[in-house]
């Protein structure tokens, strides 16, 4: 029979109980050569749960990344393109897309007429050569806006269908490696109840100030505004205010319902160190 290279975790730490079993067995003469077998035994099942935990981390983060970024540079974003530029398509997705062209025609204008404010050879020339170069130039600066305008679209089309695929990538990766993940659970769980009571404390407080501390809230704003960035939507506060306050809240309620719910029973000392450094 296979044995397992992952244990399920229980309410006694795992370090303590082999601890102890060790201790009864060194104890024992005619048990020695028994506690040598199982202490090779342990060294190859840890050494099987890391490298297996490697293997799976790295694979769920750079197997769906590279994935999405292959179907999106040889795949989707050719496809949309010609899609886009062989059919009528209208030039804009929606407002704010045309809001951006008109800012950046306007700054290129802005731009050429101080270009030819502080030209000699321009600034004196007849009123119809003037014209006529301003039209062209301004031409020209409407196709390099139309231009980078079906560029953003095509971008924003192509990310939402790319990352779409990616988060697929990833759900079906995770089913695949199951038996994979749950070493991986069972390593990064061991490896965090070895730790000391501080130390687990320091990095309880550290990831919660991350996530729902004081200066959180502009990270989560910025967070936002790239994401609606990223497919092509304007960044409004409105809606930024109502993500800024419901997911911080949202994540600061579930990690007092875990600190509630198991660390206070696996580690009682941890959360009186989490809470006396807080207070």
């Amino acid at each position: 029979m296979q044995k397992k290279v992952f244990e399920p975790t229980g309410l006694i730490p795992r370090s303590i109980s082999r601890t102890v079993y060790r201790f009864f067995l060194q104890s024992w003469p005619t048990r020695q050569q028994q506690a040598r077998e199982i202490l090779l035994d342990e060294f190859r099942r840890s050494r099987t749960q890391a490298i297996v935990s490697i293997q799976c981390l790295v694979s769920l983060i750079f197997i769906p990344y590279f994935s999405t970024w292959l179907l999106k540079s040889f795949c989707i974003q050719p496809l949309v393109q010609n899609v886009w530029t062989q059919q009528e398509h209208p030039l804009f997705l929606n407002p704010y897309q045309k809001h951006r062209a008109y800012v950046q025609l306007q700054e290129y204008q802005n731009r050429r007429f101080f270009d030819h404010l502080l030209d000699p050879e321009t600034s004196g020339a007849s009123e119809p050569t003037t014209r006529d170069v301003w039209q062209n130039e301004s031409k020209h600066d409407m196709e390099i806006v139309v231009t980078q305008s079906t560029d953003f679209t095509i971008s924003a089309i192509t990310n939402a269908i790319g990352d779409t695929c990616g988060i697929g990538i990833f759900l079906g990766l995770c089913e695949v490696l199951k038996r994979q993940r749950l070493i991986l659970q069972s390593f990064v769980a061991e490896s965090l109840y070895s730790l000391s009571d501080t130390t687990k404390s320091f990095l309880l407080i550290l990831v919660t100030d991350g996530i729902v501390g004081f200066h959180s809230s502009i990270g989560w704003q910025c967070l936002g505004e790239v994401l609606l960035e990223r497919f092509g939507f304007a960044p409004q506060n409105d809606l930024m205010l109502l993500f800024v306050s419901t997911c911080p809240v949202l994540l600061n309620t579930m990690f007092k319902y875990w600190i509630f719910r198991y660390l206070n029973k696996i580690s009682p000392s941890t959360v009186v160190i989490y809470h006396n450094m807080i207070e």
